[in-house]
């Protein structure tokens, strides 16, 4: 049995150099560094959140 109730995977896509992984890091460790060097394959975070009585895993991409 999961130990999640519900389970997203969440693939975000945009331009060279605009702050995907920025945004993930921030989102996902709560952490923010202004000097990333441009990603060349893919990032991923797991993100464990609660609502109404509901664990939900993100999967983001």
């Amino acid at each position: 049995m999961p130990n999640f109730d519900y389970m997203f995977k969440i693939l975000i896509i945009g331009n060279s150099s605009v702050g995907k992984t920025s945004f993930l890091f921030r989102y996902a460790d709560d952490s923010f560094t202004p000097a990333f060097v441009s990603t060349v394959g893919i990032d991923f975070k797991v993100k464990t959140i609660y609502r109404n009585d509901k664990r939900i895993k993100l999967q983001i991409w």
